[in-house]
């Protein structure tokens, strides 16, 4: 091949080769231009750098950018800037939410009590559906025979009556789920987990509790029983959005304790709600618009009843993926005895 192609490009040379006159010895004038001769000469190699911009203009339009000969890449991208008119957001734009889950035995329990759920929609394309996750942590009554099947029915039963009656429709552009409450929807799902629980087994001697977040567009949707819990992160600021169902909260509340006294309270772990104990609960529901951006969190009290606000909120202040801050929560929680399960579901949003 390097034959032919040397050959061929000899052949090429040759032909193009320029056959000097011979030199007869006359000494030769020089040639000299009168300004007419010289303007026409000028407009020539005018109109010749003209063809040849052309020329490389054709080539530009099939050769490749980084591959044309003829162009300065460095230089074309001082002088040359990309252009686009985009007819869609750009991605910083579009809404988004990223969730982590942890749900862990613990250090000193032989069983998981507690359950979670946490679900994300992503839809692209050029219709939009408003952002949807649900979000749920249920933790098993302690000490009792079946906390870890109470909490597994309450949070599933609670995710399929939700995900039935919102999320599904939302698909099928039904135009009729806009129009069904969303706190009756989370309510009737609460109901319906605790009649699950109560009904499951009638000699079992159960309960759990259920917090579940509800994202939908720029709105937080919330319906709790017990003592676990939903904090947001916002702004700098770390706020409990839920209230505990428990004894020692209602002492605090009525200013027998106060928060430090709380913290060693030898009853702390006894509830006053709790789903599945009957075949009605009653259930905390409201809603509030959330911040452009932020952190919500969702807990057991194997992590809410060994590490503070404060700590909390320092492990959700960092700059990190939201991955490392599940695994920041964990192992604060670790790192004062394990004593529980421990359970936490971290969504960032952005929308």
């Amino acid at each position: 091949m390097w034959q032919t192609y040397n050959s061929d490009f000899m052949a090429i040379d040759k032909s193009t080769e320029i056959n000097e006159p011979e030199d007869d010895g006359t000494e030769k004038l020089p040639e000299i231009e009168t300004p007419l001769e010289q303007n026409m000469n000028d407009a020539d190699k005018q109109n010749s750098a003209e063809a040849d911009s052309d020329d490389r203009k054709d080539v530009n339009a099939t050769a490749p950018f980084v591959r044309n000969p003829f162009i300065n890449v460095a230089e074309a991208a001082k002088t040359r800037p990309i252009i686009t008119h985009p007819t869609e957001p750009l991605l910083d734009d579009e809404p988004s939410m990223q969730a982590a889950i942890r749900c862990h035995v613990g250090a000193r329990r032989e069983r998981n009590e507690d359950s979670c759920f946490s679900f994300v929609s992503e839809i692209g394309g050029h219709f939009k559906m408003q952002p949807f996750g649900l979000f749920i942590v249920a933790d098993g009554m302690g000490g009792h025979a079946d906390g870890h099947i109470a909490s597994k029915i309450a949070s599933r039963t609670a995710a399929h009556h939700i995900m039935n009656r919102l999320y599904l429709p939302l698909l099928e552009d039904n135009e009729k789920v806009m129009q069904t409450p969303i706190q009756e929807v989370l309510e009737t799902a609460v109901q319906r987990a605790n009649k699950s629980v109560y009904e499951y087994d009638p000699e079992m001697d159960s309960g759990t509790t259920l917090t579940i977040a509800l994202v939908l567009g720029r709105r937080l949707h919330v319906a709790h029983v017990g003592d676990s819990r939903l904090y947001m992160y916002a702004n700098d600021k770390l706020d409990p959005v839920t209230s505990d169902h428990s004894l020692v909260q209602r002492l605090q509340d009525v200013g027998q304790l106060t928060a430090e006294e709380a913290t060693f309270y030898r009853y702390g772990h006894i509830l006053l709600r709790a789903v599945g104990q009957s075949d009605a609960v009653e259930v905390d529901t409201y809603m509030q618009l959330l911040p452009k951006s932020g952190i919500l969190m969702l807990c057991s009290d194997g992590v809410s009843g060994f590490i503070s606000d404060a700590e909390i909120a320092e492990i959700l202040k960092q700059d990190m993926p939201v991955t490392k801050m599940a695994d920041s929560i964990f192992a604060a929680s670790m790192s004062v005895g394990g004593f529980d399960n421990i359970t936490a579901v971290v969504v960032e949003f952005n929308l």
